[in-house]
């Protein structure tokens, strides 16, 4: 992949270019498919309020996710040592985990979006897109690393592939601030 670049017009806003090597477009896209499937299972597996759904209130998990990965894209509202009031840590979840996974699946659709059914490797983005795909990046970096793999080979792998998408989303940052 090569360093994000900024774009600037004499009229318009500034725009965002890179290009992706093949490979990385097919990993990027595989990844965000995985995490975008384990967010939609998530959303579903909410259990139903009928009152809620009665007056069009969202609804969610009240506990985190068992799965460490999932934990990490939706930790709780509070830290441990935080003193508690009457479930209020999940009724904060139940309100607003639908949409905070609304939200993600919208980043994670953009890279898909940009990247291509037909493996477009030449990306431009504005710079809401850029702020989508950062976030985006973000999410993936921690789905991945807190994946549990077998065997040595396989940590290296992710470890790699973490790194990876920290330079791409600190090169598309420093594009970001101008730097």
């Amino acid at each position: 992949m090569e360093a994000w670049r900024r774009k600037k017009g004499l009229m318009r806003a500034p725009k965002f270019t890179t290009i992706f090597d093949p490979m990385e477009r097919e990993v990027l896209g595989d990844l965000t498919a995985t995490v975008a499937e384990a967010l939609i299972q998530r959303a579903q597996s909410a259990p139903k309020d009928p009152l809620a759904e009665m007056i069009d209130m969202p609804t969610g998990h009240k506990d985190a996710p068992e799965d460490p990965s999932l934990a990490r894209l939706l930790p709780d509202f509070e830290r441990e040592d935080d003193e508690e009031f009457e479930g209020d840590r999940a009724m904060l979840r139940s309100f607003h985990e639908t949409d905070i996974i609304k939200a993600k699946l919208e980043n994670l659709q953009l890279i898909n979006t940009v990247l291509g059914p037909t493996g477009g490797v030449e990306v431009t983005l504005d710079e809401a897109e850029a702020h989508q795909f950062v976030a985006a990046l973000n999410d993936l970096r921690l789905y991945v690393a807190a994946e549990e793999h077998g065997g040595e080979g396989a940590e290296m792998d992710r470890k790699n592939l973490v790194e990876w998408m920290g330079f791409c989303q600190e090169s598309l940052l420093e594009a970001l601030m101008g730097a």
